[in-house]
């Protein structure tokens, strides 16, 4: 049985549900989420616990478009004929256990998917600026960044000014994705993105927009956004919008991806840092 990371959250709780669902056992009665609960943290739940994980899986369960489980009175059943996307169990091996694996880089895996998703929630265009070639530590300099920012200027059509100082890496920005005009002219749709596959939310600092519009003279100044592997929970929603932006977090970005073209190159190497996750999670 995979593990339990915190047995006394009920999103971690509900993340868990999920993933065993979607990977070991076709439905979960409360009765035996109880006994759960009760084998990983010493303490049989509440009913009240209990009753706030079911609405939480309840609640979740209307976010996604094709949602894997199904919420009955007394039971969580996995639906029949929906397929489980390798994305999906990436998300959700990232929200419950955070970044994990040596052979492959999950955050880079993550910002990539969430590109794809960008895309195709704008209709529009979109690039991993953060990958690959991100400046790292040992080989920063001046004319790297430069030239990368400069790039994306480039490319959409506005005005480089500057580049930061080397230090700033990417800059809080992982995914830019614009809607452009025929003629590739300037005052478009853009939107800077940060991608965060950690688990801890606290203290992340939105993208610094006012930085940003040093670096390019926008036609139409960008909005930032914010994506994130977990389901931001219908609490911390509207203030984390107000803090970061327009928001990405699991549902919306599996939504989007529902209706994208396939990339064999990135689900292969999803499919694999999944396989090899669930391998060890399992043992």
């Amino acid at each position: 049985m995979l593990s339990l990371p915190d047995p006394t959250s009920i999103r971690k709780v509900a993340d868990w549900v999920e993933l065993c669902l979607s990977t070991e056992t076709p439905r979960f009665s409360k009765a035996q989420l109880n006994s759960a609960i009760d084998l990983f943290s010493g303490t049989e739940p509440s009913e009240t616990f209990l009753s706030d994980g079911w609405r939480e899986l309840k609640y979740r369960e209307h976010l996604y478009r094709y949602p894997v489980f199904a919420v009955r009175e007394r039971s969580i059943e996995r639906r029949e004929g929906i397929e489980i996307s390798k994305e999906y169990l990436a998300f959700l091996i990232l929200s419950l256990y955070g970044v994990r694996g040596t052979t492959r880089d999950p955050g880079k895996l993550f910002e990539r998917i969430t590109n794809r998703a960008i895309k195709k929630y704008l209709s529009g265009n979109s690039l991993v600026f953060g990958w690959p070639g991100v400046v790292t530590e040992g080989e920063a300099n001046e004319s790297q960044i430069k030239r990368k920012i400069k790039q994306v200027a480039d490319e959409l059509g506005e005005r480089f000014v500057e580049a930061p100082p080397a230090r700033f890496n990417d800059r809080g920005v992982d995914v830019i994705g614009w809607i452009p005009f025929f003629g590739g002219r300037s005052s478009q749709i853009v939107l800077l993105v940060q991608c965060y596959a950690g688990q801890d939310l606290r203290g992340k600092v939105a993208v610094p927009l006012d930085s940003w519009y040093q670096y390019i003279h926008w036609g139409f100044n960008p909005i930032r956004g914010f994506a994130v592997p977990a389901i931001i929970p219908e609490r911390d929603w509207h203030e984390m919008a107000t803090d970061m932006g327009l928001l990405f977090d699991r549902p919306r970005i599996l939504n989007a991806l529902s209706a994208d073209t396939y990339d064999a190159e990135l689900a292969a190497e999803v499919t694999a840092w999944v396989g090899e996750q669930l391998s060890e999670l399992q043992e």
